[in-house]
Order: C-alpha cells, then sequence, then structure tokens
C-alpha cells in the first residue's frame, strides 16, 4: 500500500511540473518547448475546436497562442480524478470584443507517461451571463 501511495505522490509531482513548464513556455512563447510536452496522439479541444495530434498541435501553438501574444497569470489550480485544472486570466494581443474582462479561462490537463495527453480549454463563465458567445451564429435545428 505505501508502495502505491509513494507512485501516485511521484506522479502528481511529475504532472505538476510538465503543467509548470507548459506554462512557463506558454508565457516565454516558446512554442517547440510547449508541443515538446504533449503526446504524439495528443488532443487539444480549445473552446469547443479539437487539434489532434502533435502537428495540429504545433499548428495551433503557432497560429493561436504565439502570434496573439498569450499570456496566462494561474490563479488557482487543483486536481480532480487525475485531471489538473489551472484557473489562469488570459492577456494578449487577440481581439477580446464580446469577451469578459478580465478573460479567465480553465485549461484541464490529463496527463499520461509525463505528457500531455489532453488539454481542455474552456471559458470560465459567471452564472448570470449569457451562455455562449458564439450563440448568434448558431441555428436551430
Amino acid at each position: 500500500m505505501r508502495d502505491r501511495a509513494n507512485r501516485i505522490r511521484k506522479t502528481a509531482q511529475q504532472d505538476a511540473q510538465v503543467i509548470a513548464s507548459f506554462l512557463l513556455a506558454l508565457n516565454n512563447a516558446d512554442a517547440s518547448a510547449m508541443a515538446a510536452l504533449f503526446r504524439d496522439d495528443a488532443l487539444v479541444n480549445d473552446q469547443l475546436r479539437d487539434f489532434w495530434g502533435r502537428p495540429e498541435i504545433e499548428a495551433w501553438i503557432a497560429r493561436e497562442v504565439i502570434v496573439d501574444n498569450l499570456r496566462i497569470e494561474v490563479l488557482q489550480m487543483s486536481q480532480h480524478y487525475r485531471v489538473t485544472t489551472v484557473v489562469g486570466a488570459v492577456t494578449g494581443t487577440f481581439d477580446a470584443r464580446g469577451l469578459p474582462n478580465p478573460l479567465i479561462v480553465n485549461l484541464h490537463f490529463s496527463l499520461f507517461n509525463g505528457k500531455i495527453a489532453r488539454l481542455f480549454i474552456l471559458l470560465n463563465r459567471q452564472v448570470d451571463t449569457f451562455p455562449d458567445v458564439r450563440s448568434r451564429t448558431l441555428k436551430a435545428i
């Protein structure tokens, strides 16, 4: 039982180091360091858009993280069933019209064997805000 607890503790520490490395690379605009932290078959879901595999993730990093000069200030971090959630305030040179200020996002990380397997990025909305920023473009089915 003690060996299992030690393995869990070690894995949690390794996961925290990978996530810290990701956030540092993001804030330093280091695209190659960010991409290297993902598994080859990883999935990034950024606001309901899927990017599968390292080539698509590298393109997403270049097109949306680096070009928009994204930076994140970590506000909170928690873990729930091997999913680590980072809540952070995002800044950058992107068009922020229609977005809340400050822009708070949840980054949900799932790691496997020391690499990011899944990263889901979701806007953190207050209860009284409009349910979907993009809803004006949606049509009833």
